[in-house]
């Protein structure tokens, strides 16, 4: 690979290196300060920019269409590229055809006192046929390949079209448009076959400088060579200009504020907000705030903050969060509603709809059927759909959305900006944002040089600068490790609790559960499944993934016995005998039933046997169970041993392909021996079991 790269580099640069022997160097400010020289060169560069700037123009646009899928883009996207491949001659040819004297479109041009041929404007029209694609081609494939979510995310903070096409879309590929304008501008500056079939060779009016070097090369080599080096240099720092991190340089060029000078973007905040007037609301609760987030109080990992110390309300109250729709598509059918000012967790497995829940919430999908609604405002129902980013509802998704090519301020800044505030208005309310998350130091960093938890509390501080009555948490914990986890469930806690904020949390992590939702929902195969209090569903789980999401087990079998003493069957023959069953038992609500189960009723049918990884104990397979109260006694295989915390989570096969987990100390670790394969008897009291009745039709896989 070595030697065919060399070969390859040494047919491009030798070349180069064989005309440079045949330049006069010595002469070479004489032979481009003859008329000739001078006009030709002045010619290339005019004709050559207003070309360039002619195809940016058109070229940006049409990138943009060719990059969105429609019916024929294919067909598209052959079509932009021909000029490329076919020959200059050609196309000089086929713009004759269509803009000559007897050309398609010349006489009537002609009529209208504009000849086109022969003259500097078929110059200009000639390079952009002939240039335009190349700029096209660049940009259209940076633009299909581009992260679309930070176009989303700009979209929940209230950007309109226009502002995420100027603040987001074109920043982001700003390094293939000056790629391809460079290439654009390089194409133009050599046009030649084009050129010279429909706008002739004139000097000072079509000769530009490929044309005079075709021309000088047999009368005076001298200055043809002198213009072709020139070309060359001028394409060499066309396309090297491209190359430049720019940014880098200007950041290595900025003068660094000495140690302990103001931060120049605080300085310039506050002083721009003195004229922005008081700040109001949830500003000045960051602001009290400030001292508490810098000092380590939210790396803390507490509960959040119960109502009654909620220490700054906001002016307005509370309000519900309704969801209600059926996306046929998804097969997803949701009625959910978050009570106002509390957290509802939706759990579930992937697949399972959660994130269509959220992005029907966050009016970033439209609900086929149904009805969202914010308190009174309706969000989306029968002839009504508020987009995203005017719902007062924000959305914070498993990636930050952090945008790079903005500053972290700027970027907390961006949803005010958005929403009308003034420049200094949006940085004010950024930095005080910025401090309630204890992220104040970052407000001058580039965003794209965040860590994972800087760029969590950053995408909560922006998502909060927009002042929503909802907050949409989409699993945004997801990627970060268990310390930034815990900081940041603090963080979110603590600020929705200020904020007196409805929050829909989807996650995957039962302390997530445990310290932020005050209610719980499970989705399961598009369908709410389970739902009530954080405490009772933590506690008492009736759906199979509520179970497994909080380490218990669920051993699937057939029912026997009575209520009183209900009993499950496994696939393997083995019986497990479980407490005697409550009222609640079924999964549904609490409340009494009209005519209660007589406790000696048999039982029959599907069921399912939940069982605490506490409530199971691990023996020797040749010792056996201790003589005492437990009932339940399985053998099981050791199939995999996993740290949790200070405990270990044993995971054993018990047969049929059935999982039970037990936690266990280290030492009961060591002392055991256990290891993967081994057998061991697992001791279970019956009374920690809970036998529920399961659903003939209720599916043992889940749907990915």
């Amino acid at each position: 690979m070595l030697l065919l790269a060399v070969l390859g580099a040494c047919a491009i640069v030798l070349p180069f290196v064989g005309l440079g022997t045949r330049v006069a160097w010595t002469e070479l400010p004489t032979l481009l300060a003859s008329d000739s020289a001078r006009t030709a060169l002045g010619l290339s560069l005019r004709t050559c920019l207003i070309a360039t700037t002619i195809s940016v123009a058109l070229g940006t646009p049409l990138a943009l269409l060719l990059a969105r899928d429609w019916p024929g883009v294919r067909v598209g996207r052959i079509v932009a590229v021909l000029p490329m491949t076919m020959p200059p001659v050609v196309a000089g040819i086929a713009l004759l055809s269509t803009l000559g004297r007897r050309g398609v479109l010349g006489p009537s041009l002609e009529a209208v006192g504009i000849r086109v041929s022969f003259s500097t404007l078929a110059v200009v029209i000639a390079q952009v046929f002939v240039s335009m694609p190349y700029l096209v081609v660049t940009l259209e494939a940076a633009l299909r390949s581009r992260d679309i979510r930070l176009e989303t995310i700009a979209r929940t903070l209230g950007a309109r079209e226009w502002r995420v096409l100027t603040r987001i879309t074109l920043p982001l590929v700003g390094p293939a448009l000056a790629r391809g304008t460079a290439l654009a501008l390089g194409r133009s500056l050599g046009e030649f076959g084009a050129t010279i079939a429909f706008a002739g060779s004139k000097e000072g009016v079509t000769r530009t400088m490929p044309l005079a070097i075709y021309l000088e090369r047999e009368n005076d080599t001298a200055t043809s060579l002198a213009l072709a080096v020139v070309l060359i240099a001028l394409s060499f720092l066309i396309v090297g200009a491209t190359s430049v991190r720019w940014g880098d340089a200007l950041t290595a060029l900025r003068v660094r504020r000495r140690p302990g000078a103001p931060d120049p973007d605080a300085a310039d905040a506050d002083a721009a907000g003195e004229t922005a007037g008081r700040k109001t609301g949830a500003v000045e609760a960051a602001d009290a705030d400030a001292a508490d987030a810098s000092t380590g109080d939210a790396a803390t990992d507490e509960p959040a903050a119960a109502p009654g110390r909620r220490r700054s309300p906001r002016p307005d109250s509370p309000v519900p969060l309704r969801i209600a729709f059926a996306s046929t598509a998804r097969d997803v059918v949701v009625d959910l509603t978050v009570e106002a000012g509390r957290t509802l967790a939706l759990v579930g497995p992937n697949g399972s709809g959660k994130s269509t829940a959220c992005a029907v919430a966050a009016g970033l999908l439209d609900a086929e059927a149904g009805r969202v609604s914010l308190g009174e405002r309706v969000l989306d129902g029968p002839g009504v759909f508020v987009p995203a980013g005017r719902r007062d509802v924000a959305l914070l998704s498993q990636a930050p959305g952090i945008f790079p090519h903005m500053s972290v301020l700027d970027n907390v800044a961006f949803g005010p900006r958005c929403r009308g505030d003034s420049r200094a208005q949006a940085r004010r309310r950024a930095l005080a944002e910025l401090a309630a998350v204890g992220a104040s130091h970052l407000a001058g960093r580039p965003g794209g040089e965040l860590s994972g938890g800087q760029a969590a509390r950053v995408a909560l501080a922006r998502a909060l600068a927009t002042r929503p009555r909802a907050l949409v948490l989409d699993e945004p914990m997801a990627a970060l490790d268990v310390t930034a986890r815990a900081q940041m469930r603090a963080v979110v806690g603590r600020r929705a609790a200020e904020e007196w904020l409805t929050v829909l949390l989807v996650t995957h992590d039962v302390l997530d559960v445990a310290a932020l939702a005050d209610d719980v929902a499970v989705l399961e195969h598009g369908r709410v499944v389970e739902s009530g209090p954080a405490a009772r569903v933590l506690a008492a789980p009736a759906s199979d993934f509520a179970a497994r999401l909080t380490g218990t087990a669920v051993l699937l079998g057939a029912l026997e016995g009575d209520r009183g003493a209900p009993r499950l069957r496994l696939a393997s023959g083995d019986l497990i005998i479980g407490r005697p069953q409550e009222a609640d038992d079924d999964g549904e609500s609490a409340a009494p039933p009209a005519a209660p189960a007589p406790t000696h009723a048999p039982l029959s049918g599907p069921g399912a046997a939940l069982v605490p990884p506490d409530a199971v104990a691990l023996y020797p397979v040749g010792r056996g169970a201790p003589p005492g109260s437990p009932r339940n006694a399985l053998t099981g295989r050791v199939t995999g041993v996993e740290r949790a915390g200070a405990l270990v989570m044993v995971a054993l096969d018990v047969g049929a392909g059935q999982v039970l987990t037990s936690a266990i100390t280290t030492a009961a670790l060591a002392e055991l021996g256990v290891r993967a394969g081994q057998e061991l008897t697992c001791v279970i009291k019956a009374v920690q079991v809970r036998i529920l009745a399961r659903p003939a039709a209720n599916r043992e896989d889940g749907r990915e």
